[in-house]
C-alpha cells in the first residue's frame, strides 16, 4: 500500500464518523494544518490523536476564596467602569516605609541615623569632645539593643554609622569595634558594605590592629584575590600603604604556587633566591616553574591584572622563569592584559620582557592593545619605558610607525611638554645617549639585545623609525622655535633634533635657531620682548655652545659629515656682529668653542 493511499483511508474514515445508527448526520470535525482539532485548546486532540496536557505553569487554580473575590473585583470592573486607586510617589514612599518596618532591626537604625545625621553633618562645627560623646552614645545604644555589631556590618545604612565612628570616635572607641569585629576579617573583606568597614579599621587603627588584619588573610590570599575582588581591593590598599617588608613577602608568597610555598625556605627566601639554590636541569627546578606557571594562568583574564600585588609577582615569574616554552605560553595569556600593566615599574619591565622574548604575533597584539593610550604611556614615568623597548626590537618599523608614532605626531605639543615625553622623541632622533639617559636605563634596554625573534640589525630600524617621526618634530620646532631656545628645560630636544637629523630636513630649523642670533648685540641688554640676546641668555647660550662643539668633534670623527649650523650662522650673522659677543662672558664662552 502506497503513501497516498494510507491519507486516503484516513481522510476516509474521519469523515465517515459520527453517522448514527439511523443515519443522522453530526458535524464533521474539520482537522487543522498541525493535526489538531479546534478542541485541542481545550487539552484533546482530533481523533486518532494523542491526548494534549497542558503545562501546568499555565493551568488555572480552583477559585477559592481569593479567587472568588478577584472575579468578582474584575466583573465589577468590566460591569461598571471602576478604576484602581492610583499609584504616586505617596503610595510608593509608604509601601516601602512597610517593607521597612517589618525588618527587625528597623527600631534601632532609627535611632541610631538621628544620632549619625547629627555627627556627619555638624561634625565640623562640634569640638572634638562633642564628636567623641556623639560616638559613645551610638555605640552605647548598639549595646543596648543589638549587643553586636555584627549583626549590623552588612548593611548599607547601618554600615555607614559604624565607618563614621571609626573615623571620628577616640582610640578607645575605635579599639572597642575593633576586638568586636576582629575575628571576622576575611568575612568582612568579601561583602561590598563590610569591605569599607575594614578599609577604615585598617586606615585609623593603630599599627598592631593594622598587623593583625594582615595576619588574618594568611593562607586565604589566593583565594581571595583569584575569586572575590572585594577582598583583592582590601589586599592591594594594605599591600601597598601599611605591609612591612615581611608581610609583603607573605602576600607574594601565596601567590607563586603551592611547591614554592612548601618549600622549607620559602617564608625567609624569595622565590629567585629558592630558584637560585637548585640545579638547572632538576625536576625539582622545573616543578617550581611549572607551579608557579599554573598558579598565574587563572589571573590573567581576571580584573586583578590592575593590582600592583599581581604585578609583582608576574615581575618575579619573568625575572627567573628560564623555561622557553613556559615563558611563551605565558606572553600569549598575558599579552591582551599588558596595557593595564604598564603604568607600574613591576607592570612596565613585564611588559617589555613580553616584547623582547615575545613572537611577531605577539609584539603585534602588545602594540595594538598600546595603540589607544599611546600618549598616555609616553607621558608615564615607568610606560615610555616600555616605548622604548618596542623601538629596539620590534622590526615591523611600517606597523610602528602606525600604532605610535603616528598618534604621537597629532599630539606633540602634549608629549613634548612632558618631560617623560621628550625623553621617547629624544630616543627616537638619538638612542642610547648618555647625554639624556641614565646609565642604568641604557642598561635596562639592553637586556633585550639578544633575543631570539629581531632579525633587524638595531641601526637599520633606528634609522627607519627616525625617517617616520622627525619630520613632524622638526616642524613643530621650526613653529615653535623661541619657545624651544629659550626654556632650559625644553633646549636640549632642539639641540638632538640638530645634531641626530642629516639632510635637507633639517635646514629650516637649522634657519630658524641662526635668524634669532642675526640682531645686534649689546651686553646686559634685553630686546622688546624683554629677554637677552641669544649669545646672553641662559639656555641661548648654552644652545649654541653645545651645537658648535658637537659639530666639530662629528667632524672630526667622520670626515663627511658637514658643519650644517656652523657654516649658517657664519655666513648669516657675519664676523663683525660675532666680534660683539665677546663683551660679555656668555658671549666669550661662545666664540671660544
Amino acid at each position: 500500500m502506497g503513501v497516498k493511499e494510507v491519507k486516503t483511508e484516513v481522510k476516509t474514515e474521519v469523515k465517515t464518523e459520527g453517522k448514527g445508527a439511523a443515519g443522522s448526520k453530526t458535524p464533521v470535525r474539520k482537522r487543522s494544518a498541525g493535526g489538531r482539532t479546534p478542541d485541542a485548546k481545550k487539552g484533546k486532540f482530533a481523533a486518532g490523536g494523542k491526548k494534549f496536557t497542558p503545562n501546568k505553569k499555565f493551568t488555572k487554580k480552583p477559585a477559592g476564596a481569593g479567587g472568588a473575590a478577584a472575579g468578582a473585583a474584575a466583573g465589577a470592573g468590566t460591569g461598571t467602569n471602576a478604576t484602581l486607586p492610583k499609584d504616586t510617589a505617596k503610595t510608593r514612599r509608604d509601601r516601602k516605609l512597610a517593607r521597612k518596618q517589618k525588618k527587625p532591626k528597623f527600631e534601632l537604625t532609627q535611632q541610631c541615623k538621628k544620632i549619625w545625621e547629627k555627627l556627619r553633618s555638624e561634625k565640623n562645627n562640634m569640638s572634638k569632645k562633642e564628636n567623641h560623646q556623639l560616638v559613645d552614645d551610638l555605640l552605647k545604644l548598639v549595646k543596648q539593643k543589638e549587643n553586636k555589631l555584627m549583626n549590623l556590618v552588612f548593611a548599607h545604612d547601618t554600615s555607614r554609622i559604624i565607618q563614621t565612628c571609626l573615623k571620628e570616635g577616640n582610640e578607645a572607641q575605635r579599639s572597642q569595634i575593633f576586638g568586636e569585629l576582629k575575628e571576622k576579617v576575611v568575612e568582612l573583606s568579601k561583602n561590598k558594605y563590610a569591605k569599607n568597614i575594614l578599609w577604615k579599621m585598617a586606615k585609623y587603627g593603630t599599627p598592631e590592629q593594622r598587623s593583625h588584619i594582615i595576619a588574618n588573610f594568611k593562607d586565604n590570599v589566593y583565594g581571595l584575590v583569584r575569586k572575590n575582588k572585594l577582598s583583592a581591593s582590601i589586599i592591594e590598599y594594605t599591600y601597598n600603604n601599611y605591609a612591612n617588608k615581611d608581610q609583603r613577602h607573605m602576600f607574594v608568597r601565596e601567590l607563586c604556587g603551592k611547591v614554592y610555598q612548601l618549600h622549607p625556605n620559602s617564608e625567609a627566601m624569595g622565590f629567585g633566591q629558592v630558584l637560585s639554590e637548585m640545579d638547572a636541569a632538576s625536576d625539582e627546578r622545573k616543578s617550581l616553574l611549572s607551579s608557579f606557571h599554573k598558579a598565574l594562568l587563572p589571573l590573567v583574564e581576571k580584573q586583578v591584572m590592575t593590582l600592583t600585588l599581581v604585578h609583582k609577582v608576574f615581575y618575579e615569574y619573568f625575572m627567573h622563569c628560564d623555561d622557553a616554552v613556559l615563558r611563551s605560553e605565558m606572553i600569549e595569556a598575558i599579552r591582551e592584559s599588558l596595557i593595564h600593566m604598564i603604568h607600574t615599574h613591576d607592570g612596565a619591565h613585564v611588559a617589555m620582557r613580553c616584547l623582547w622574548y615575545g613572537s611577531k604575533k605577539d609584539r603585534k597584539v602588545i602594540l595594538k592593545t598600546m595603540k589607544e593610550f599611546v600618549i598616555k604611556l609616553s607621558t608615564e614615568e615607568f610606560g615610555h619605558l616600555t616605548l622604548l623597548a618596542a623601538f629596539d626590537c620590534v622590526d615591523d618599523t611600517v606597523f610602528i610607525k602606525k600604532a605610535i608614532i603616528t598618534p604621537m605626531m597629532k599630539h606633540l605639543n602634549e608629549v613634548i611638554e612632558n618631560q617623560y615625553g621628550k625623553k621617547v622623541l629624544i630616543y627616537l632622533m638619538s638612542p642610547r645617549d648618555t647625554t639624556h639617559f641614565l646609565p642604568e636605563t641604557i642598561k635596562l634596554l639592553t637586556t633585550g639585545d639578544n633575543n631570539p625573534t629581531s632579525k633587524k640589525e638595531m641601526k637599520v630600524r633606528h634609522q627607519e623609525l627616525v625617517q617616520a617621526a622627525v619630520g613632524g618634530v622638526v616642524e613643530y620646532l621650526t613653529d615653535n622655535v623661541e619657545e624651544f631656545v629659550f626654556n632650559k628645560s625644553r633646549f636640549l630636544l632642539m639641540e638632538t633634533a640638530i645634531m641626530k637629523v642629516d639632510g635637507k630636513i633639517i635646514q629650516p630649523l637649522v634657519d630658524a635657531v641662526v635668524q634669532l642670533a642675526t640682531p645686534p648685540f649689546e651686553a646686559g641688554q634685553k630686546n622688546e620682548d624683554d629677554r637677552f640676546h641669544i649669545a646672553e641668555h641662559p639656555s641661548g647660550h648654552l644652545l649654541l655652545k653645545k651645537i658648535i662643539v658637537g659639530e666639530s668633534k662629528k667632524s672630526e670623527t667622520d670626515a663627511s659629515s658637514c658643519p650644517i649650523f656652523s657654516r649658517a650662522l657664519m655666513r648669516q650673522v657675519g664676523a663683525p656682529k660675532l666680534a660683539t659677543w665677546g663683551a660679555s662672558n656668555r658671549g666669550t664662552l661662545i666664540l671660544l668653542t
